[in-house]
């Protein structure tokens, strides 16, 4: 019975990993751009934007207080990439020819 609890707790260990935490963590310079975007009218309200860029000018993040753009960018987002799995997928498939 024990030996069967065991093989069982073992076999659950296997199929349940837990990420042990980040691999690497460390303090970096960026620069961060506070700006006002909109256009002040229903739909595209004014707002602050943060913007993060790293020191060789390489656009990082931004942040957006508006909520409903950010599913307009989720959206976006998820068409482009299937569309880039999809012509990736055209592609191997006219490979395999």
């Amino acid at each position: 019975m024990l030996k069967e609890q065991a093989s069982l707790e073992e076999g659950r260990d296997r199929r349940m990993q837990r990420l042990s935490g980040p691999n690497s963590v460390r303090a970096i310079q960026v620069i961060e751009v506070k700006a006002k975007r909109g256009l002040g009218i229903k739909g595209d309200p004014v707002r602050e934007i943060t913007q993060y860029w790293d020191m060789n000018g390489n656009f990082l993040a931004e942040r957006d207080s508006d909520q409903s753009l950010l599913a307009d960018q989720v959206m976006w987002e998820s068409e482009r990439l299937n569309n880039i799995i999809k012509n990736w997928s055209q592609s191997q498939q006219l490979h395999h020819k």
